[in-house]
């Protein structure tokens, strides 16, 4: 699956070259002039950092609003990318799901207004929301994720 997702994230990244990148399993030790830790998960010990610098960064030709990453024992176990919607982007545009499922062998499900798929130990989804992770503002939220169980050591 990581195979995958580094598809994706550099589909995602394909336009820009200073972008800020993060995968799941990479080594992260987040640094309080960068990111800002904001909630540890009481179930699975997870903690969350917002990325708190300037970020000028693009994705699908929208703005990335809001960096979010979740931490275990120094390894990325969830990447949340707050893209900010373009006028006239309803849900969530068809032209992002469509270079997401050209990098996935199985088809993004869509369930509910929001688009995304298990494989192997990991997990894509895409939504239009507004809510806590977005910070309660409108945003096509980007989330990956390894599987809960994984977290349980």
């Amino acid at each position: 699956m990581k195979h995958y997702l580094f598809i994706i994230i550099a589909l995602l990244f394909t336009n820009f070259v200073n972008a800020q990148r993060y995968d799941l399993g990479d080594s992260f030790y987040p640094n309080s002039r960068e990111f800002k830790l904001i909630g540890i998960s009481s179930a699975k010990g997870v903690k969350s950092y917002k990325y708190i610098r300037p970020i000028t960064d693009y994705m699908f030709g929208r703005k990335i609003g809001d960096i979010i990453i979740g931490e275990k024992y120094g390894r990325v176990v969830t990447t949340v990318y707050n893209l900010i919607p373009i006028k006239g982007d309803v849900g969530v545009p068809q032209s992002i799901v469509n270079v997401i499922q050209s990098a996935l062998p199985y088809p993004l499900a869509l369930i509910d207004d929001a688009y995304g798929v298990n494989i192997d130990n990991e997990t894509i989804s895409l939504s239009r929301s507004k809510n806590a992770i977005t910070f309660y503002k409108d945003r096509i939220m980007y989330f990956s994720s390894v599987k809960r169980s994984l977290l349980n050591n």
